[in-house]
């Protein structure tokens, strides 16, 4: 199965779906933006959990990426979209990082190239991260005046709190060697396809409950702040609109404009 084909004019879906025995393959299928995080996008990576989750036979959610860019981040050169009003109040960024730490299926980042920003911080959110020769991973927020306060916490959970802050800090490049070092990455290998077939053969030995349970019990275990996406969104939002940063953006080009 794919995604949904685009009606004549429109454009391609962002998110392109398949399947294969008990998993979900969502591709991120943007490479002329970078796969970078748009509103659509997030629509159609919610899309994909809610696919997922809706199918009992489903037990893993791959996200993985065409192009050169696992996902460049955010996309600012449109308006982040804010909560509506009675919504609840975290950007939709962090309810989907937020959502693939707690849905019942594992979910599996296999990163090929680059993950920048927000990229990382998706990459993070996920169960596992599979890492191929070509992959970096680079949290550049700080370059531009911004912070990185929804993906830090997922970046944080795997790297620890100092890891993750001196990445930030120094805007670190690293390689999939470097990341699998630094607790970012679970595996770095070759042969990607490969390394991603033998992970699945894997995870097909334990059950959807059982990963579920596993899943919650991690979340009691290690609880986050209940106001921490909030706090973050906000966080995000102010040094946007702070005037001092919106020279540091304007640096970048518009193509680029990703964080």
């Amino acid at each position: 199965m794919t995604g949904a084909p685009a009606t004549p004019g429109s454009p391609a879906p962002p998110v392109a779906l398949s399947r294969s025995r008990g998993v979900l393959h969502a591709v991120l299928d943007a490479p002329g933006r970078r796969n970078a995080i748009t509103p659509d996008l997030l629509d159609a990576l919610h899309a994909a959990v809610d696919t997922a989750e809706a199918d009992p036979g489903c037990r893993v959610l791959v996200l993985s990426a065409r192009g050169e860019d696992f996902c460049a981040g955010t996309d600012l050169s449109a308006p982040v979209r804010t909560p509506e009003p009675g919504a609840p109040a975290e950007l939709p960024y962090w309810t989907l990082l937020d959502r693939l730490t707690r849905t019942p299926v594992v979910t599996v980042a296999l990163v090929e190239g680059r993950a920048t920003a927000g990229g990382v911080g998706l990459a993070a959110a996920c169960d596992l991260v599979l890492a191929g020769p070509g992959a970096r991973f680079r949290l550049t927020e700080a370059l531009v005046g911004l912070v990185p306060a929804m993906a830090l916490p997922f970046v944080a959970r795997r790297t620890g709190e100092q890891r993750a802050f001196t990445a930030t800090l120094l805007a670190e490049d690293l390689d999939a060697g470097a990341a699998l070092a630094a607790g970012l990455a679970d595996l770095a290998a070759d042969d990607p396809a490969q390394a991603l077939r033998r992970t699945l053969v894997a995870l097909s030995r334990v059950d959807r409950s059982t990963a579920g349970a596993l899943k919650e019990y991690r979340a009691r275990l290690f609880p986050r702040d209940a106001h921490l996406g909030r706090d973050a969104g906000r966080t995000f939002l102010d040094r946007l609109a702070d005037p001092a940063v919106q020279p540091l953006l304007g640096r970048i080009p518009a193509p680029e404009r990703a964080a």
